[in-house]
């Protein structure tokens, strides 16, 4: 097995970590979107407060995006440099380059929306306190705001459509439309798995907030309706991938013949899905923030699953430079 050089692992490690605020910053605008709209239904004063503290989570996470993509061009200009091209040749409009370009393109675009919806929920102002059953307000209020979210998640969520879109050929034995299917289905897939760290970094923005909260006049009722909200979301992101991967798992060994990859790939998991149980301990908790430990460990968690095949390949490269 070939292993990497350090100063290739490195890169790879904080591309992964940086991926978890990428990821989240693409799902928080639905997040938001929906904060809002349950505020037709009671709570609106609460919910126009936590949607404007969340996108301006989201507007700083979604710069993380940059070094992402910017690092992932470099990759690619630096392998055909590397592989002898002439580098004359290559533009941003080349079909080689168009998967990484228009995304750059499209997340700076959503940036910018990201930075309009923060000021447009900052610049609304807070529904006037009412008694709990007349704490609402009507969808013509907000309307400015939701679109705002669609726009910035469009953008967002295109960026994952277009990273695996067959710019250079279309795939052997795939016409446009089986082609087109496949991609928009591995991107709704990503995209919905964005929902668990979107979720899981609300949470541990909330530990923060909270205090901004009490001052703002909000009770502990509702700030544990907070954080149960910003921990479904985290629940719900990774379930459905955790239980498709233990059941290829568990397929695999019960015919006797995992393959190879297979104890690294569950190696992988078993952090994930702890980070889960984390979650989704703090979903079923009445007074979640008393056991606010457990948003550290499962952000931690998340973070450790998305960085093990980094601590793999770190590790493969100590025992080769040991010997």
């Amino acid at each position: 097995m070939q292993v990497l050089s350090l100063w290739t692992i490195l890169p790879l490690w904080c591309n992964s970590l940086l991926g978890i605020g990428m990821n989240a910053a693409a799902a928080l605008p639905l997040i938001i979107a929906l904060t809002l709209l349950i505020g037709r239904r009671a709570q609106a004063r609460f919910c126009a407060y936590g949607a404007s503290r969340l996108a301006g989570l989201a507007f700083g996470l979604s710069w993380l995006g940059l070094p992402v993509m910017l690092g992932s061009l470099y990759g690619l200009l630096s392998g055909l440099r590397a592989a002898g091209h002439n580098m004359t040749d290559i533009s941003f409009g080349s079909p080689a380059m168009l998967s990484y370009s228009l995304p750059l393109l499209l997340w700076l675009t959503g940036i910018i929306c990201a930075g309009l919806l923060r000021r447009a929920c900052a610049g609304a102002p807070l529904p006037p306190r009412r008694r709990p059953q007349e704490d609402r307000y009507t969808t013509s209020m907000i309307n400015g705001r939701l679109w705002l979210c669609g726009l910035t998640a469009l953008c967002l969520f295109s960026t994952y459509v277009l990273r695996d879109w067959p710019f250079i050929a279309l795939p052997p034995g795939m016409d446009l439309g089986q082609a087109a299917t496949a991609v928009f289905s591995n991107a709704l897939h990503k995209y919905f798995m964005a929902f668990a760290p979107a979720g899981a970094l609300a949470l541990l923005f909330l530990l923060r907030a909270r205090h901004g909260a009490a001052a703002a006049g909000f009770d502990e009722v509702q700030t544990a309706l907070a954080t149960r909200w910003c921990a479904l979301w985290a629940t719900v992101g990774y379930i459905p991938f955790c239980l498709d991967r233990w059941g290829i798992i568990l397929g695999y060994l019960l015919r006797g013949t995992p393959p190879d990859w297979l104890l690294a790939q569950a190696y992988a998991l078993i952090p994930l899905t702890a980070a889960v149980a984390c979650w989704g301990t703090l979903l079923g908790m009445a007074n979640p923030l008393r056991r606010s430990w457990l948003i550290g460990l499962g952000v931690a968690l998340l973070a450790l699953g998305e960085s093990l095949p980094s601590i793999l390949m770190l590790s493969a490269w100590f025992a080769q430079s040991a010997f």
